[in-house]
């Protein structure tokens, strides 16, 4: 009932603030490897979010993508996209929160090698999750294009969680398969992740799954299946 009492009030009064719902910032320097990173929801909908995970251009070119409307891929122009990476091979993509739920998302609609994933939601639609976090952007949603989340059976994931029952929640909501690894956090819950994946240990963990597919555990990480 909420959620429709919210919908109805972001239909009559949401605010317009005329911004491209898609961005693109492209930092090509011929390195080896190209990857995509999406966008969380950043500081609210009235700014613009910051390039996340910017210190992988240090070793690989990146394209940074920001679904400025928060629309969990919904409102994503997903032939942008695609016209920007120009047919390249994209060897990874990542994101936090959102930007972990429209890596996976593309990874179904073109071809990724690896997804890195901190903190997805399974979903925010109202009807699939008991998460209610986020049902303030639900609510501005009009057309729901992905409801869930949607994996390749060509790409090798690594999802990492905290260890908060609403971490927990989302993390077994994920299927099981073989190409799906998924870590755990300690003593984290979905607001700590920001600082986490700002460390220094945590990109090296990055990089050697983007390089060699291999994630190893250590004493920052528990596996969770």
């Amino acid at each position: 009932m909420i959620f429709y009492f919210k919908k109805i009030y972001y239909q009559i009064f949401d605010k317009n603030y005329n911004f491209s719902r898609t961005i693109i910032n492209q930092y090509f320097t011929n390195k080896k490897r190209t990857g995509l990173s999406f966008s969380s929801i950043g500081g609210g909908t009235k700014y613009i979010q910051n390039e996340e995970f910017y210190n992988l251009t240090k070793k690989h070119n990146v394209f940074f993508v920001r679904d400025t409307s928060r629309s969990w891929f919904n409102n994503i122009d997903i032939k942008l996209i695609k016209k920007n990476i120009r047919e390249r091979k994209i060897d990874f993509a990542i994101g936090y929160s959102m930007g972990g739920f429209n890596a996976i998302i593309f990874s179904s609609l073109y071809k990724v090698k690896r997804v890195i994933a901190l903190s997805p939601q399974f979903s925010i639609h109202p009807k699939i999750s008991k998460d209610k976090d986020f049902i303030n952007y639900a609510a501005r949603i009009k057309n729901w294009k992905y409801p869930q989340l949607k994996f390749s059976k060509d790409t090798n994931y690594l999802l990492i969680f905290g260890d908060s029952d609403k971490e927990k929640y989302h993390a077994s909501l994920m299927p099981k398969h073989k190409n799906i690894k998924i870590m755990q956090i300690k003593n984290a819950n979905h607001h700590s992740m920001t600082k986490i994946k700002k460390k220094i240990k945590f990109y090296k963990i990055i990089n050697n799954f983007i390089n060699n597919g291999l994630v190893s555990p250590t004493d920052l990480f528990l596996k969770l299946r």
